[in-house]
């Protein structure tokens, strides 16, 4: 979660992450598409950024 200096979640922040989070599953698909990256190189990225955020991995 995104918070300002006092501690509260803020709409723009949530904004951008929104759109950052957007703009690189575009390109993923863009690279799955094109043949740059396999479905088990982007199940392998999901897994770590899973792990690091605590959350739980989607399937490509």
């Amino acid at each position: 979660m995104i918070v300002n200096a006092q501690g509260e979640d803020t709409l723009s922040e949530r904004a951008e992450i929104h759109f950052l989070a957007a703009l690189v599953d575009e390109l993923m698909r863009k690279l799955l598409t094109a043949g740059v990256v396999s479905q088990a190189d982007l199940n392998d990225i999901e897994a770590s950024v899973a792990a690091r955020t605590g959350t739980t991995p989607r399937a490509w």
